[in-house]
């Protein structure tokens, strides 16, 4: 079942509100009950036969979870347990996503003929996965605990996250869900939560899907694309999969707050980072927290340890020379990224996409460290405000460039495929003058073109979500791009004004989802 759906829109979500508002007045049990039912009959009508696979990984957790609560004195049990909980998390994953394409790569090597069909991916397996993983090892860490089965259950499967994210973490979602006072619908909530899933249903309906024809349609070319094709496809696609995703995480975080639960932000204006670490602690952001938490930080506490063993120096100045940049910034970043590449897909191109993430932000750490920092803020606020405004503009137009060259190979169904329309863009197929081939090619393409003009100016001129529902808290957190509110004319509020507002961007949307597309991170 999808967001932007006929049924999901007036079948199940107004069920389950009104589930939810007659089970706050009976007990915190019923209402933990009726959110885990209505989450599993959500998954359910995507594809029934997968409810086993996340029914069969959330009863598996939960067990192996509790062997680790009973042996929390016993660090050789609990972590043999935690191991165990990780590899059969980690096994299920590769199998859906990775074992098929393994075996077509050693068909194919061996010369054989033999293709193996896809196996079907579960959709949110990667999320409710990572979920429960950080879970385990958070409880054999001693800083989580052991919650009832339908609490467990609940902050597994909750639907606004379930299928595309945020990750949602224990101590951040556990309490809310343990508070009774908070189990009755409240009309802000409410009001909040439904303003914030319309934005996110006109970013996913209005916008993001008026850029995936020309996108589809550049990128369904595997031949030369002219230069002005190839930069139309990889913009549109650019566009397509921020307002895709923007959109996913503004319903998210809406529907989660109808019944009064916060999530942690997402997404909050990833285009208009200054630099590549600004990118990541705004796109998906919940992910790199993740892969930060659970697989950059023990990387890099391991190399410290070895290097402590050798007798080298682990200290700030150590970092600052070649030989421990490489060791404690360069080799743990890239390996980082290149896990979270693989995790994006099986292809080369996945790998290419993560290793140029993992280049990106070893240079902008390398940058920070050795020369940035030796200059000093000073020199950089010593400048006048025209010279600050070029220098912040040029910084977020080189992000933005470094993100939409990586993008094509996120886009592109190879390496080849990508290095194609890289190639297109740097004019090998020909330039500008293969633009227009008729009136109906002009007329296309100057209406793409006024179309990413408006969605450009959405993307930098205008406030996000976050920023318009400062005045109400609406998210866990508030990052230190959102701390400026919008202007005054800008914030929303409960008025005749934005009530227009929210239902003209409605009922245009309601218009467009006659044949409701999926998103884009459901593949993941």
């Amino acid at each position: 079942m999808l967001f932007n759906s006929y049924p999901f829109l007036f079948v199940f979500l107004p069920v389950t509100l009104v589930g939810y508002q007659i089970a706050g007045h009976f007990h915190r049990k019923a209402v933990v009950a009726w959110l885990g039912l209505m989450s599993l009959v959500f998954y359910a009508c995507w594809h029934p036969a997968f409810l086993v696979v996340l029914l069969l990984s959330v009863a598996v957790n939960y067990t192996i979870a509790g062997l680790i609560s009973r042996n929390i004195a016993n660090q050789f049990a609990s972590r043999g347990w935690l191991w165990v909980g990780i590899l059969l998390n980690l096994g299920a994953l590769g199998y859906f996503k990775y074992f098929v394409r393994i075996l077509n790569f050693a068909s194919y090597a061996a010369g054989s003929s033999k293709h193996w069909a896809d196996i079907v991916l579960p959709l949110g397996i990667s999320f409710f996965t990572f979920t429960q993983i950080a879970y385990l090892v958070d409880l054999q860490q001693g800083v989580a605990t052991l919650q009832d089965l339908s609490s467990y259950v609940l902050f597994v499967t909750f639907f606004p996250h379930l299928i595309a994210g945020p990750i949602l973490h224990h101590k951040e979602m556990m309490p809310q869900f343990q508070q009774s006072r908070r189990y009755q619908l409240r009309l802000s909530d409410v009001a909040v939560g439904l303003s914030w899933f319309i934005m996110g249903l006109g970013k996913k309906v209005l916008l993001a899907d008026t850029f995936s024809e020309t996108a589809k349609s550049a990128f369904a070319v595997h031949g030369p694309l002219p230069a002005i094709l190839a930069w139309r496809g990889a913009l549109c696609y650019a566009l397509q999969l921020y307002f895709d995703f923007s959109g996913y995480s503004d319903m998210a975080l809406g529907l989660a707050r109808m019944f009064s639960i916060d999530f942690p932000l997402n997404f909050s204006s990833p285009y208009k980072a200054k630099n590549i670490i600004d990118f990541w602690q705004r796109w998906h952001i919940t992910l790199s927290s993740y892969i930060t938490t659970y697989l950059f930080n023990p990387i890099q506490i391991w190399i410290s340890a070895r290097r402590q063993k050798m007798g080298k120096k682990v200290s700030r100045k150590a970092l600052a020379t070649p030989e421990g940049f490489i060791s404690m910034v360069a080799f743990p970043t890239l390996v980082t990224m290149f896990i979270a590449g693989i995790w994006h897909g099986a292809g080369l191109q996945f790998i290419v996409f993560g290793v140029l993430h993992g280049s990106y932000l070893t240079v902008n750490h390398g940058w920070r460290i050795f020369r940035h920092n030796r200059l000093g803020a000073a020199a950089a606020d010593s400048r006048g405000p025209l010279a600050r405004a070029v220098g912040h503009g040029s910084s977020v137009a080189l992000t933005f460039f470094c993100v939409l060259l990586s993008l094509v190979f996120f886009r592109a169904s190879s390496c080849g495929h990508a290095i194609s329309i890289v190639s297109g863009m740097l004019m090998a197929h020909g330039g500008l003058s293969t633009w227009m081939f008729g009136d109906e090619t002009r007329g296309k393409a100057a209406l793409d073109l006024l179309c990413m003009l408006l969605g450009f100016v959405i993307v930098w001129g205008l406030p996000n979500t976050q920023q318009i529902l400062g005045r109400f808290k609406p998210a866990l957190q508030v990052t230190a791009w959102d701390k400026d509110e919008a202007p005054a004319r800008g914030l929303w509020s409960p008025r005749f004004g934005w009530a227009f507002t929210m239902g003209a961007i409605f009922f245009l949307a309601l218009v467009h989802i006659q044949d409701p597309s999926t998103f884009l991170y459901f593949q993941f």
